[in-house]
């Protein structure tokens, strides 16, 4: 499979990215991690916070390859799948991983409160850490012209 082939299925649509749209990306990526670092601030919202920001990382990079997911189509889950093909295979573990966090998220905003300990938070609070360092030098080898200044 691939994002053309994604495109074929009609689960993409072409997209032309933008310095400006991509540094807007990034400052709510900024702005999610640093939500969940607040102290005081319960696990399940920090975690929902890391969450955000490592969604927002895939949609980076999947708008920075040219796409982005239809409205209607799973927009989380192709996302997060797209990281697979945009970042490129070793990011498929990664990709695992925001999966199920996607799955307890779905608990945490929709069915019940205290459903992530402490732990699973900071997890992926690292991991979307992680993962902006991981987007933002994939961009500069295979984007650079979509890079912010500053970034």
């Amino acid at each position: 499979m691939s994002l053309e082939q994604w495109l074929r299925n009609g689960w993409l649509q072409p997209f032309e990215a933008t310095v400006a749209g991509i540094q807007k990306g990034f400052q709510v990526v900024d702005r999610d991690i640093s939500d969940a670092q607040v102290h005081g601030l319960s696990s399940d919202g920090r975690f929902q916070h890391a969450y955000d920001a490592a969604l927002q990382l895939t949609i980076i990079a999947l708008k920075a390859s040219g796409y982005v997911v239809k409205k209607g189509q799973g927009h989380h889950k192709r996302s997060i799948d797209s990281l697979r093909y945009t970042l490129g295979a070793p990011w498929s573990t990664v990709a695992d991983h925001i999966e199920r966090c996607s799955r307890l998220r779905g608990q945490v905003v929709y069915d019940e409160i205290g459903v992530v300990s402490d732990e699973e938070a900071t997890d992926l609070l690292d991991a979307a850490k992680q993962l902006r360092s991981d987007v933002m030098d994939w961009l500069k080898m295979h984007h650079s012209v979509l890079l912010p200044p500053g970034l």
